[in-house]
């Protein structure tokens, strides 16, 4: 994994992607894969058998990882913010050192109260049994066991995917402390937490935004950085010509868009919670049949 001038050498690979090629997040990572020696895979969804689309990242990442010591992936809507740290080299090293084959973020606190005792859109794999072992179990099958045994008070939202399956399977295996978890500001944040700079955190991570396209964009103009949230002599160190691709005029519609569909589903919310309640009450009360 580390050459004798104590670089990284290719046995080590970001691997980023999702159901589909959709955002620009890959100049991201691959100009930071260059500046530290990493290998890079931009990879698509395709394979046999996925119904569920978070278990295209799972196939992708136990197809990639017989190549490599460690794979890193970066989901799609994943963003590095701060160039200056070898991050994924410190945690790597220190997860060898400790005998662990994985590394996850704590999932922050979301505005909306949302959180999760971990959050896979930014994962470091270890080629080893246990990883291949816990890859094996990303299926539907395994998913509807997981619903079953999912305590929201213990282990946070349930979202229905491969996040979910890989905390189940660790703790049924017994394997949390072979898991190194760090918190969200080193692998795996979000936008309110920056509050001074792009080096606030490591990471952005722009999971549920309703435009992710809007997300970044918005989030880059609050910064006053490109699109593709890299500085500019990094752009033109890699000679990256096409940049910024969302016009101004374009981000003002999306921008009313989004801002206006927000507002009223905020608004709407209310009754929909209502209406929700009230089936839940007729459901438990045998059907609420007409006349009584």
């Amino acid at each position: 994994m580390r050459s004798a001038d104590g670089t990284f050498n290719s046995s080590t690979c970001i691997v980023s992607g999702a159901d589909e090629i959709r955002l620009r997040s890959y100049i991201n990572h691959s100009i930071y894969a260059r500046i530290y020696g990493l290998d890079y895979r931009l990879e698509c969804g395709i394979a046999e058998g996925v119904v569920n689309k978070f278990f295209y990242k799972t196939s992708i990442i136990a197809r990639v990882l017989p190549r490599y010591d460690w794979i890193v992936w970066m989901d799609d809507d994943t963003f590095i913010t701060d160039f200056s740290r070898d991050t994924f080299r410190e945690l790597i090293d220190q997860a060898e050192s400790r005998g662990q084959f994985l590394v996850l973020a704590e999932g922050p606190v979301e505005p909306n109260g949302f959180w999760s005792v971990v959050n896979t859109g930014v994962m470091l794999i270890k080629n080893c049994n246990e990883s291949f072992e816990m890859l094996g179990a990303m299926d539907d099958a395994h998913l509807a066991d997981v619903e079953d045994w999912w305590d929201e008070e213990c282990h946070g939202v349930f979202t229905g995917g491969d996040q979910d399956v890989v905390v189940w399977w660790l703790e049924t295996n017994g394997l949390m402390d072979r898991v190194q978890i760090v918190g969200h500001a080193t692998l795996n944040s979000r936008g309110h937490y920056y509050t001074e700079s792009l080096s606030d955190a490591f990471i952005m991570h722009f999971c549920g935004y309703p435009d992710k396209e809007w997300g970044v964009v918005r989030f880059a103009k609050r910064f006053g950085v490109g699109q593709e949230l890299v500085p500019d002599e990094l752009l033109d160190r890699f000679s990256v010509r096409v940049r910024s691709p969302m016009s101004d005029r374009e981000f003002a519609r999306r921008d009313l868009v989004t801002r206006t569909t927000s507002r009223v589903k905020k608004e709407l919310r209310p009754y929909y919670h209502r209406l929700r309640d009230l089936r839940a009450s007729r459901q438990a009360n045998g059907g609420g049949a007409a006349g009584h």
